[in-house]
């Protein structure tokens, strides 16, 4: 195992325990406890689980570390990440300064749901995974539901986050709807007989 994919398993590990932090500090101030410190420290877990995406991509490109479990593991680390916190900070919240809406949660996980169902669905069909390329739309929803996490851990229930939030939104709705016509053009395709890309 090299170590750029060592840091990516840290980061899987570093999920459960910005989760616990999170939720340690809500049942902490439901009992009327008013410290911060599992705030800080979900904040601070939040960070370093972040910055490791960064390092552990440099690191795999720059010392010839790439391999074929760290490709698998790196986009399951991210969103491990992702969800979680969206799904924390729109339940849970924040204790004592907000949450996220509940729908953003609700569309962000329902839109993982239906893409893995997918996946699932035309791989079954086409008897492979590796059928819808990378789309820019996927990206940008993924760096704006990154900003929501933040600004969801840093200024929750701030008005301000809102134009963020509704951008991630839509951007969210944008790239399902784009892999789901890629998903469809797949299955149409393949029913006529013709050869799929891969």
């Amino acid at each position: 195992m090299t170590f750029a994919t060592s840091i990516t398993l840290l980061r899987i590990l570093l999920v459960p325990l910005f989760a616990a932090a999170l939720l340690y500090h809500q049942e902490y101030h439901s009992e009327g406890y008013q410290g911060n410190e599992w705030y800080y420290a979900a904040v601070l877990l939040f960070a370093v689980a972040a910055f490791s995406d960064g390092i552990d991509g440099w690191i795999a490109r720059h010392f010839n570390q790439k391999s074929h479990l760290g490709r698998i593991l790196d986009p399951v680390a991210d969103k491990l990440l992702l969800v979680t916190g969206i799904v924390l900070l729109g339940t849970v919240g924040v204790a004592g300064k907000g949450r996220l809406p509940l729908w953003y949660p609700v569309l962000v996980v329902s839109r993982d749901l239906i893409l893995v169902a997918g996946t699932l669905l035309i791989g079954t069909f086409l008897h492979h995974y590796h059928f819808v390329k990378p789309h820019w739309t996927g990206k940008v929803s993924t760096f704006f539901q990154i900003a929501v996490v933040l600004l969801g851990l840093l200024m929750p229930g701030n008005p301000a986050t809102r134009p963020v939030l509704w951008a991630s939104g839509l951007m969210t709705l944008i790239s399902m709807t784009v892999y789901l016509m890629q998903g469809w053009q797949l299955l149409h395709t393949s029913s006529y007989g013709e050869p799929t890309r891969n």
